[in-house]
Order: C-alpha cells, then structure tokens, then sequence
C-alpha cells in the first residue's frame, strides 16, 4: 500500500495501533496474528516498532524480555521530549536511535534527520547501522518498495556515511533524509531537520574537566538552531558525571528525564530488570561503586575523592535586605592562550554569616581591564542600597607590579578616587596551598549557607520575587551574572563555579573557587541589620 494512500487512512492504523498496544507481551503473537488477517505486515511496521524491530529487522535478541516491550511502547506513545537515560546494554539505542529512526522514515519518508553524537565516528557508527539495514534486509525492502531502493548505492542520489542516505521521496530538500553530525567536531551549518536524534552526546572524554562539560553543553544549546519550526529531538545517552550537559538539559527542563537503572528499585543490590543476578554482581565486581552507579544505576556518585557535594549548594531569589560586600580578587598574569583566568568574585555576607554570590568575572585579562573591571565592581556595589560595606582582596603573590600600577590609577582624575585593596599573600605549597585554601569552604558548604543565584527570567518572576518588586525591592532581585570575555563569548559566572565546586581537587581550572575560599582571610563582618530569611526562600525545590 502506497504511503501517500497510508496517510489518507489515518483511522483504521489508528485503530490497528490502539490494538497492538495495548496487547500484553504475552499475547503479542496472538495479536499479530489476528492483526495480520486484515492488514499487511507494513501497516504493523507502522504502528508496532516492537514488530518493526523483531520480526522484520530480526533483532529477535530484543524479543526477551517484557521489560523491553514496555520500553517498546513506551517510547511509541511519548517520543519526543525527553531524554531517556537508560542503563548500559538495556537497548535505548536499539529501541530509539535504530528502530526509531528507521521507522520514522517509513511513516514519513520527506522526513528529514540529523544524528547528533559527541563526535562523528561515533554518530556514523549509529548511521551505519540504519544504512546496512536499508541495504540488506530484502524483507523491509520488499514491504516498503515505494520508499526504499533495489540497489540504493546505484540508484540513491546520496548514499554514504559522510553525505548521509536518502530514500525515495518527492521533496528535494537540502539535508539528507538522515545525516550523522558531530556535536563538538563538524557541527553543520545551514541545516534544518525535522528531527534530531541526539545519542551519546557525552563520553568519558567529554567530562574530564569543568571545560570540556562546558563545552558539550554549548555544543548542544548551539545545534538547537539545526531544528526545524515543528520539529522534534530525542535524546538518549549514558551518565559519565553528575554535573554532565546531561544533567544540564534536566535541570533546565529542556527534556523530561525518563530513567531506567538495571534493578527494579536503582540499588546496587536490587533485582536486576533485564540480566541475571551473576552477570549484575560480575558487572559491579568490575566496575566498582562509582563506575556502576554511573553506567548502570544512571545515577552518578559523587565519589570518594571529590571534596564537595554540588547539592549543598542553596539558590537565593532575593538577597537579604542588608550586607557587607566582599571582592575577591585571583589575578591571571596575561591574555596568552594558555594564562590562568582573572577571577573576580563579589561575595555578599548577611548577618546571620550566609553568604550570597553577587557578581564577577573569569577570563583571561591584561592589567588595564583588571583594573577596570576590580574598580567598576567596587563601586557598583558601594552604591547598592542595603550594603553597609565594601572589602576589596587582591592576591599580592606575583602581583606588585599590579598593586602599584592600582596606586598611581587612583591618583587619576576621573578614575573613581582611592579604595582600599587588601593584599593577600598565598604560599603555593604546603599549609596555605590552594586545596587547603578551598578546603575551608566545607562548613558552609555542608551547612548550606552558601546560595548562588536563581537563573531570573524578567518576564516570569516567582511570587517571592514578584512580591519583592511590587513592594518596592526590586534591587534584591536576584540576577543571573553573565559575562563576556575577550573572545566575545558569553559564560555564566554562577554555572562555571558549580562546576569548579563539583569538580575540586579535580580539572584544570579552579579560580572561581579558589577567589571564593579567600572570603575567609578578609575577615569578614556581618551587617548590623538581621536577615529575613522568608525572603530568600525559593517557592519551589
């Protein structure tokens, strides 16, 4: 039957579709065969991928279990919109990323589908197992001729793993009816696809440091522009850290997050879902706690050596009414490639000792900028209603040259007059060193006197937050601190410091939480005013 002629029987598949899914795995051949005294096996392509899948693609390895039906059906009734974090070798690549797409084009073969992995190899290797499938499997080739060549490496206009496949379609669209793209390496340009399948996007090497997740992450908000007005995105992958861009998509609420660990209840000693008990305890023997959780538990452990749990850190929508100002300042010594960033951290102390990140910057700066930038952060916060004071540290260690050349700027006219600079003295190693320094954060951490702020979107306001600027605060406000660097680039100075936070002792780079620590040698007074903690509550955890 003619897809076109498909299309214009919506009911009757509709019907055949209710059927079948709703049927239990233990009745599914029953089913099938009743189902297929009045309808020909590619309408049941259509509408079954779990048929698509085991009796036509002949993955009859998938055909094993109930627990991989449901999954079936499951991905069927809602499948776009979330992103499915599933444990290793439980089949959501199968199930979403192979059967999926593949049945995708069957039902619509205008569509259009860009595979999106970390790098191209890796969504090549997805590609080319669709691209087999087209051209060997006679029985998919026999149900669907008015979409699917006789001989696509000769009759195909487009038919490589580089260019992407294209099957028999009536449009003549730019992008190839599926292409394998590269997230961080070879993104496109100048595509739009209907659909974009997004299947291991992170791997181990993509979660080293603090940079490289950042760099994922940005990756990914930038291939948003690949999509097409109406279209969709899947998103599959496996857990590598608990800060990963994975974890960043479910906490922006760009996707729902549809879980499923190897046991039934997400434990390390559970019933397993799909193996046998021996296979599960030779997997955690291997692999160790961590590694496990993280692969099979889809649920990331902190682990051992990390000296802080990103969850103790607390989210303010308003700041207290009053506070003394801190700036902390970790100069970079040039703009070179390679130089450690300047880190300027602007920490609010309220009068009950909780401390709230105001503002900043990280990026490389020569002197004039971290001037400039130091000066223009003193004396913004010096005029901000409620602050009773501002403190500003600058780490003297390599830097008196940078002190001297901030004594004669404030002997300038029109440079904003003389400021006090406390000078911070640093050993590199021993007691005093930089773990040791960040290492005094932990109190705070773990008591949960630390915030940051909430990411505020001024059109939508909370109701703590609206009732704020009704009542005449609106400078309470919290507001998200995003910054531009020498490059141009945009960054967000609070994402990059839970980062840090969630990555220490680890990665490369740790100046933020490194300036952060210094709070402790300014030493720090509160305001006189009490804080209202009612205030700063969010409405919702």
């Amino acid at each position: 039957m003619p897809s076109a002629l498909r299309k214009r029987q919506p009911l009757p598949l509709r019907d055949l579709q209710q059927k079948l899914w709703t049927a239990p795995y233990s009745s599914r051949y029953i089913v099938w065969s009743e189902a297929r005294q009045t309808n020909p096996d590619s309408d049941l392509c259509l509408v079954d991928r779990f048929f698509l899948l085991t009796q036509v693609l002949h993955r009859l390895d998938a055909d094993r279990s109930e627990w991989l039906y449901q999954r079936c059906r499951e991905v069927e009734q809602a499948p776009y919109g979330y992103i499915d974090i599933w444990a290793r070798e439980h089949y959501k690549s199968t199930i979403i990323t192979f059967a999926g797409a593949i049945q995708e084009i069957l039902r619509d073969p205008e569509i259009t589908i860009g595979l999106f992995s970390h790098t191209k190899p890796i969504a090549k290797a997805f590609l080319s197992q669709v691209k087999r499938e087209f051209e060997a499997n006679e029985d998919l080739k026999d149900l669907f001729p008015e979409i699917l060549w006789s001989d696509p490496e000769k009759e195909a206009p487009s038919w490589s793993l580089d260019g992407g496949i294209v099957v028999k379609r009536q449009g003549n669209p730019k992008e190839a009816t599926i292409e394998a793209h590269g997230l961080v390496d070879g993104q496109p340009t100048s595509r739009h696809f209907k659909l974009r399948i997004y299947d291991d996007v992170v791997t181990p090497e993509s979660v080293n440091t603090p940079e490289q997740i950042q760099k994922t992450t940005e990756a990914w908000e930038l291939s948003n522009n690949l999509g097409a007005e109406g279209g969709h995105e899947q998103i599959i992958g496996t857990r590598y850290h608990h800060a990963d861009t994975y974890q960043a998509i479910i906490d922006r609420g760009a996707a729902v997050l549809r879980k499923y660990a190897c046991t039934v209840d997400g434990s390390l000693d559970g019933e397993p879902v799909l193996w046998s008990k021996a296979y599960l305890q030779e997997k955690l023997t291997k692999q160790g706690d961590a590694t496990f959780s993280c692969q099979n538990l889809c649920s990331p452990l902190a682990g051992k050596q990390r000296m802080f749990n990103i969850q103790d850190v607390r989210i303010y929508e308003c700041r207290p009414e009053t506070l003394m100002v801190f700036i902390m300042i970790d100069p970079g010594r040039s703009k070179k490639k390679d130089s450690a960033h300047t880190a300027m951290v602007v920490l609010g102390l309220d009068a009950a000792g909780n401390k709230y990140l105001l503002d900043g910057f990280d990026h490389k700066m020569d002197l004039l900028e971290r001037w400039r930038r130091m000066r223009d952060l003193y004396h913004t916060w010096r005029r901000e209603p409620g602050v009773q004071g501002v403190k500003v540290g600058y780490e003297r260690y390599g830097a008196i040259a940078d002190l001297d050349f901030f004594e004669l700027q404030m002997r300038v006219p029109n440079e904003g007059g003389y400021f006090e600079i406390v000078e911070l003295e640093w050993p590199h190693d021993g007691l005093g060193s930089k773990t040791d320094r960040v290492q005094r954060l932990t109190p705070d951490l773990r008591t949960h006197r630390f915030y940051v702020p909430y990411a505020t979107d001024p059109e939508n306001l909370t109701s703590v937050q609206q009732r704020m600027r009704d009542a005449g605060y609106e400078y309470r406000i919290s507001r998200r601190i995003r910054k531009m660097d020498g490059d141009k680039q945009i960054y967000d100075l609070t994402e990059r410091l839970k980062l840090q936070i969630s990555f220490f002792p680890f990665g490369d780079r740790v100046d933020v939480v490194d300036a952060l620590s210094r709070i402790y040698d300014m030493e720090p007074m509160p305001p006189s005013a009490p804080v209202q903690i009612e205030d700063i509550e969010p409405d919702v955890v």
